[in-house]
């Protein structure tokens, strides 16, 4: 059995041998398709974590929802947290 903490030093050891902290990830054509159908339609993928205000509307954008949940620690009123998703390109 491998404890969390060994595992996370497993992927920094093959992060180090590799000389690269990022692991690449390759789309696949039918994800470019449709990224591009998507692009055509006024769409595109949003990969951040929204959060937003549901009485006033505001929206804050996260990298990752570790970080949305920081922010929204001590806030009054109702909000809602998306997950990455698809949005309006006019939005940007």
């Amino acid at each position: 059995m491998i404890l969390p903490e060994e595992h996370e030093e497993a992927i920094e050891s093959k992060e180090t041998q590799d000389n690269c902290g990022v692991i690449k990830k390759k789309k696949s054509e039918l994800r470019g398709e449709i990224e591009a159908l998507l692009e055509k339609k006024g769409l595109v993928l949003e990969e951040r974590i929204s959060v937003m205000n549901l009485e006033s509307q505001e929206t804050y954008y996260f990298d990752d929802y570790h970080e949305a949940m920081e922010f929204l620690k001590g806030k009054k009123g109702r909000w809602y947290i998306t997950t990455p998703g698809i949005r309006s390109s006019k939005d940007t």
